[in-house]
């Protein structure tokens, strides 16, 4: 009886042993590594050694994976829950394939499952290190200083522009729907031609009703070549009297400054923008242009016997909205361009006036700086490179 019981004692630990050998597990790690090397998601995933189950399966059941298939293969969009920054607005970021920390030419449908194996998501780009700048100082900008400037009590025209543009363009950026907007009769003066132009971004940004600002733009007659800037600005903005906005080209066309500086060339450029197309305009354009080009310096635009940060601002919006890189070789003194060369006067994600001052100017180089750097972001980002303005909403 012994025997027996012995021989199915043998029998039951042999059918488990078979039953072992039959589920055993084996696993893999599978990492999502941003572009700053900080590891996101690190996660083994579980499988038999017999299964069946593709890399892919496995990962999407157990982690999440979200891709798309084409004819070439698989693209991984994201992972876990996470995905590649700017997502679904840009393609300056993406998730590279890595297998035990070894970059692969293998499309993840094409990878065989190891025991012990390591698969990681790396983001990765194509910008430079002076683009990824701009792109993180964007972030701390609207992370730190944003709200000085755009809150239920007042508003700063340029970074309310920048703010709308890059919401216009899909960027996560602050709601302007939040703000609650009962600014005082003197934050939205419409007495000057400055004040009306200052009010027009605004009420443009919030897609307000404009009537009462185009009957006030209507009754100006601008007497310098600065309030002139301003008015054809907002009458573009407005879509002014045709007459109006002729009177204005040819005025400035015409004639310049008295004391000529980088800053006038570079908001003129900026209010040309809309009728760059218009060969009698030409002339001007190239003039500024080539002003421009004589301004130039290794610390960015001077002006007035200084390079600083605002003047360097001015003339990138104004290049931009003609098309023209501010990072290309004609506006590139010993190696350093006017991106790189604007970059120099941040502090803390606010910026200086003059590289030798010790505190950041809040009030104009900082906003000018912000709105510069997302012009050139947008102009950058979108495929073709062509003409943006920070004022065309």
């Amino acid at each position: 009886m012994k025997k027996i019981w012995f021989a199915v004692l043998v029998l039951l630990v042999s059918t488990m042993l078979a039953g072992c050998q039959e589920s055993e597990t084996m696993s893999f790690k599978v990492e999502v590594v941003n572009v700053t090397g900080t590891v996101l998601l690190s996660e083994s995933i579980i499988f038999a050694e017999d299964d069946e189950e593709t890399l892919i399966d496995l990962v999407d059941e157990q982690v999440g994976l979200d891709y798309s298939v084409y004819d070439i293969g698989v693209f991984v969009n994201g992972v876990g829950g996470f995905y590649p920054t700017e997502y679904g607005i840009t393609y300056n970021y993406y998730y590279s394939l890595f297998v035990d920390g070894i970059p692969t030419s293998t499309g993840i449908q094409d990878l065989d499952i190891q025991d012990d194996m390591s698969v990681s998501f790396v983001e990765t780009t194509m910008l430079d290190e002076t683009d990824l700048e701009i792109d993180r100082l964007i972030q701390v900008f609207i992370e730190n200083h944003y709200s000085t400037y755009v809150n239920n009590d007042t508003y700063e025209h340029y970074v309310l522009a920048a703010i709308e543009q890059l919401g216009l363009h899909g960027y996560q950026a602050p709601l302007l729907s939040s703000l609650t907007l009962n600014y005082p009769s003197p934050i939205l003066s419409r007495t000057t031609i400055a004040e009306t132009f200052k009010t027009t971004v605004f009420e443009k940004a919030y897609d307000l009703d404009l009537n009462t600002t185009k009957t006030a733009l209507a009754g100006f007659e601008a007497s310098n070549p600065y309030d002139a800037i301003s008015l054809l600005t907002a009458l573009s903005m407005t879509e002014g009297s045709s007459e109006q906005i002729v009177d204005i080209l040819d005025m400035l066309t015409s004639s310049t400054p008295a004391y000529m500086d980088a800053d006038y060339a570079g908001m003129l450029l900026l209010a040309l923008a809309p009728y760059r197309e218009d060969i009698a305009l030409h002339k001007t354009i190239e003039e500024m242009v080539t002003y421009i080009q004589t301004m130039l310096s290794v610390d960015g635009v001077e002006s007035w016997g200084n390079a600083n940060s605002s003047s360097t601002a001015t003339v990138i919006l104004g290049l931009v909205a003609q098309g023209i890189n501010p990072r290309g070789e004609n506006y590139t003194t010993s190696g350093t361009d006017l991106i790189e060369a604007l970059l120099k006067y941040e502090s803390e994600g606010a910026y200086k006036w003059l590289l030798d001052d010790e505190q950041a100017n809040m009030a104009f180089s900082t906003p000018q700086v912000f709105s510069a750097l997302v012009a050139y972001k947008i102009y950058r980002d979108v495929y073709g490179n062509p003409a943006f303005n920070l004022f065309g909403f």
